[in-house]
């Protein structure tokens, strides 16, 4: 037996070797296909490294999901183990009864090696359960397996089961081999048993056992290497190798995720700006247009890929029946990498994105000619979900992006309504096409005069804070309610603040994440100008758009700055006690809140506690988490430029998402961004409108609802009145902890019970619905129809019963005004005289409605009168008097503008908790702001550097009109424990 086992294991190492070490030679060589990566990567080794064990021998990232984490620490821990045992069996061979010097017959060696084999055993066999329970022919699309190759999975789970059980086997010969001093349950405390029950007693037949065994061990480790070396794409098995130097290489040596920023635009690893572009070749490729431009890191993530699913189970496109998985995005050009290195007939002149039928494959379809569809590119919305998730480091996003940047600015390949966002952008700084001059409109009516740098200040270095409005907080109506109530919070807590106005720009968010990263650079070059020419050094944003690029992406252009979310700076007032909520009286209604996180507050930056802090901090309110939340929290579909495309594709992100919140059964969905709030804001709308939510449901921003309560304060101090204060904020785990169970999902609203308010006189009658801000009354006042609010206002008529475009507590207007415009259009009074130009998102009606189904045009054109070409450039400043029309050499981004489209108002998203001014405009039904004479009166510029033609395409209605659509597939509940194999 000896002679056989030593034979036979030499035969197979030295196959082993003969096939190993070219296919390792043929990765190296796949991978230095790729383009140099940025020298970053090797910067601080010595963090890299510390980062490198934390994550692989700590199992860090793999322990986000805990069960499954720790089993796979077992099997992990036996398999660096194994290969010292596998080293040992070689000597076995020889000498029966051999040991390692020093430690071979040590207690604590001898207990880890049994234990580590009896608990890799206990793992892979949890770890085999828990693939068949959760496998796709049982959940289908729903599972994290769906899509992954399972005969690699099946081999590679039953070699370490065998590998794992061969310890203790093996131990167990030992133990009917050695002499009886060490023969004890001290030194196999576990294989003592096995040895007893399966080995006779005698050295001849246990020497023999010994040798087959160690062959066996050797004969399994040889045959892994062998099956590995023939198939490069086996990334379940490759992992263990080349995870910890995917990890190493990470793009942050800190060791957080590569989230926050993009990476930039590169071209042979030198980052590419606006200055170099004349110095490139001609032929030179902006992003990715094939798999050569990919950087060696990103053929290293390739390669990488464990086919894990877990970016997959939390992908927000994948989970609403859309064709991007991540898993499956890796995989495929991982296959498509390696069968054109190998010189595959078919991949060479494959294109990297193409476009096929809606029925056939995404991923390398069988004789097709590309390797992604574009469906699949154009599907993100850069969440970060997938890079947050991956347990080796693979950086989803950027290649995403990469991809992207090459398809906007190599090949002008990109959905049609990115169209008139990037004209708006490159026109006039924002993605709604808005004039400039109205960037202030939001802060009319406000108490007190709010300080434009140019105007009323001289620089930022006399304020503490530069308040950094963002073009959704300067223009939708929606979102200007939380720059009014940050502002008015600052005011309040004597925080001193100014803004840029009209010098203001847009961050460039939306351009640099769909791939037009000029647009992007022109942008952010003009506000780091800015910054510096106003010594501008501390930012608060409420958009956690801006917030993520101001923090993590203008460092780049050589300015260092503060930047702070505002949940963070009013959560640091309130617990400064700057800021003070009032406490809740006995019979004061109890609110329910539940929170939504935004992607790129949340994921991209890691601030979770601060605005469950101050909801935890507000009175007469419970607290309740959706179940998907904090890190694992599903993304709204505005981000990665989804906010400007329609989904015509599966179920709606927003509709996902909104569904989820409502179940919670909450009164109010708060939210810390405002495309979140367009998106929650247009979900809860629609299901309303189809009975699935009740109709008090409302979403706000964290700070509308801190300013109702500390202006209750205010109020009740007026009054004469002490309030109570509220205690200091208090950390968010305790706020979910004390949280009230979830109703069990939406249902038709219950008539409240009535209550005395907080600061309200007794009224001669009981007042149904009464509220904590409800208003004192001297006189009786008639039942009301709602929950009261401490803002709201008298209605002279009621609103009708089913008015569309406002909000539950929203004051009903004389007589509704139908609009054929776009999604925020303000109702007029008399019709106004179409524009002349190529349409905005604000354009105002015309007097004549479009027919009620016509399509085309961008997502939100109004048919002009007559197009009036320009030559505006990137920044043209607008002028107030209609200019003559210029000649235009057209756009990159220019498209004929077929017939209107009509869109539905809006919801106004008008609140409980809204806080109106003291002299503020009335806001219309969809409240959208006033347009100014420049705004409609002179020509929109259409005129560009970017100008194309391309043929009329007719585009789906616009995202805002939510119409009853067919019952939404449940959405994939998180992965929460129920049982033992739940995660």
């Amino acid at each position: 037996m000896q002679t056989f086992a030593l034979v036979a294991s030499l035969a197979l190492t030295l196959a082993a070797l003969f096939v190993l070490v070219p296919a390792v030679r043929s990765m190296l060589r796949v991978i230095r296909m790729g383009q140099p990566a940025n020298p970053s990567r090797t910067d601080d080794p010595v963090a890299r490294t510390v980062t490198m064990l934390k994550e692989t021998v700590l199992h860090t990232r793999m322990l986000q999901w805990t069960w499954v984490g720790i089993m796979h620490w077992f099997v992990f821990a036996a398999f660096l183990f194994l290969s010292t045992a596998v080293a040992g069996a070689y000597f076995q061979l020889f000498d029966p009864e051999w040991a390692w010097p020093i430690v071979g017959h040590w207690y604590p060696f001898e207990w880890f090696s049994e234990f580590i084999g009896a608990l890799s055993t206990v793992g892979i066999v949890w770890l085999i359960v828990y693939r068949q329970k959760h496998h796709p022919r049982s959940e289908g699309r729903t599972s994290r397996f769906f899509g992954s190759t399972f005969w690699q999975a099946y081999f590679v789970e039953y070699l370490a089961l065998l590998e794992g059980a061969a310890i203790l086997f093996i131990r167990g010969a030992e133990y009917r081999l050695v002499d009886p001093e060490h023969a004890t349950r001290a030194h196999f405390p576990l294989s003592s048993w096995i040895g007893e029950a399966l080995y006779p007693v005698g050295q001849s037949a246990n020497e023999n056992l010994v040798h087959f065994i160690a062959f066996f061990k050797i004969a399994l480790a040889m045959v892994w290497l062998i099956v590995i070396a023939r198939n490069l794409t086996m990334g379940i098995a490759w992992h263990r190798f080349t995870a910890w130097f995917n990890i190493w290489f990470k793009r942050e040596s800190s060791g957080r995720t590569a989230l926050g920023e993009v990476k930039p635009l590169a071209v042979g690893g030198k980052a590419i700006t606006l200055e170099d572009v004349e110095d490139l070749d001609e032929d030179v490729a902006l992003g990715v247009g094939k798999i050569e431009d990919f950087s060696w890191k990103g053929l290293l993530d390739f390669t990488t890929c464990t086919e894990c699913g877990r970016c997959q189970s939390q992908c927000p496109a994948w989970n609403t029946q859309k064709p991007l998985s991540p898993k499956l995005l890796m995989k495929g050009l991982r296959e498509h990498t390696y069968l054109k290195a190998a010189g595959q007939a078919g991949h060479a002149e494959r294109a990297l994105i193409g476009k096929g039928d809606a029925d056939a494959e995404f991923y390398n379809p069988e004789g097709g000619d590309f390797v992604v569809d574009a469906d699949v590119l154009w599907s993100c919305t850069t969440c970060g979900a997938c890079v947050e998730q991956c347990p080796v480091d693979i950086e989803h996003v950027d290649h995403i992006v990469d991809m992207r940047r090459y398809q906007v600015l190599i090949e002008s390949d990109f959905p049609a309504e990115l169209n008139q966002v990037f004209k708006g952008l490159e026109n006039r700084g924002n993605p709604w096409n808005m004039a400039s001059n109205a960037r202030m409109d939001w802060a009319k009516g406000l108490p007190f005069e709010v300080k434009e740098v140019g105007k009323d200040l001289e620089s930022l270095e006399s304020v503490d804070w530069l308040f950094w409005v963002g073009c959704a907080g300067a223009y939708e109506d929606r979102a200007k309610k939380t720059t009014r109530a940050v502002a008015e919070l600052l005011h309040m807590a004597g925080v001193s603040f100014g803004v840029l106005g009209n010098r203001e720009t847009c961050t460039g968010d939306s351009a640099r994440r769909s791939g037009n990263e000029f647009v992007y650079q022109a942008l952010a070059q003009e506000n780091v100008e800015t910054f510096k020419e106003f010594k501008v050094k501390k930012v608060v944003a409420t958009c956690a758009h801006c917030f993520n690029t101001l923090k993590n992406e203008y460092k780049a252009f050589g300015i260092e700055l503060e930047v702070v979310h505002h949940t963070q700076l009013l959560n640091r007032l309130v617990r400064d006690g700057k800021l003070t909520p009032v406490a809740s009286e006995p019979g004061t209604n109890t609110r329910s809140i539940t929170y939504h996180d935004p992607c790129y507050l949340g994921r991209h930056n890691q601030v979770y506690s601060p605005p469950r802090e101050l909801l935890s901090a507000l009175p007469g309110a419970s607290y309740v988490e959706m179940e998907r939340n904090s890190e694992r929290s599903f993304c709204c579909g505005a981000g990665g430029a989804r906010m400007w495309m329609e989904e015509s594709l599966g179920e709606r992100i927003n509709m996902n998402r909104s569904t989820e919140a409502v179940g919670t059964g909450a009164d109010q969905i708060v939210v810390g961004c405002p495309f979140c709030r367009v998106m929650i804001s247009d979900g809860v709308t629609a299901l309303q409108a189809k009975s699935e939510a009740r109709e008090e449901v409302e979403v706000l921003d964290v700070a509308q609802m801190l300013l109702a309560s500390v202006k209750a304060g205010e109020t009740a101090a007026q009054a004469g009145k002490t309030p109570a204060q509220a205690p200091a904020a208090a950390p968010a785990s305790a706020a979910v902890q004390d949280a009230p169970p979830a109703s069990p999902g939406p249902g038709p609203a219950e008539p409240a019970a009535s209550g005395s308010s907080l600061f309200a006189e007794a009224p001669a009658k009981p007042v149904a619905g009464g509220s904590l801000f409800d208003e004192p009354t001297t006189e009786p006042t008639a039942p009301a129809t709602s929950t009261g609010s401490l803002f709201d206002q008298p209605t002279t008529q009621p609103a009708p019963p089913n008015a569309t475009g406002g909000s539950l507590f929203d004051e009903a207007p004389a007589e509704p005004t139908p609009s054929t415009g776009s999604l925020f259009d303000e109702p007029t009074t008399e019709p106004t005289t179409p524009a002349t130009s190529t349409g905005s998102l604000f354009d105002q009606p015309t007097t004549q409605p479009a027919p009620p189904n016509a399509t085309g045009g961008s997502l939100f054109d109004e048919a002009p009168a007559e197009p009036t070409p320009s030559t505006g450039s990137l920044f043209d400043e607008p002028t107030t008097e209609p200019t003559t029309p210029a000649t235009s050499t057209g756009s990159l981004f220019d498209q004929p503008t077929p017939e209107p489209t009509p869109a539905a108002p809006a919801a106004s998203g008008g609140s409980l908790f809204d806080v109106p001014a003291d002299e503020a405009p009335v806001a219309g039904t969809t409240g959208t702001p006033e347009p100014t004479a420049e705004a409609t009166a002179q020509p929109a510029p259409s005129g560009s550097l970017f100008d194309i033609e391309e043929e009329p395409v007719t585009q789906p209605e616009p995202q805002a009109e939510l119409a009853p659509e067919p019952e939404p597939e449940q959405h994939e509940a998180s992965q929460k424990p129920k049982g033992l194999f739940d995660i």
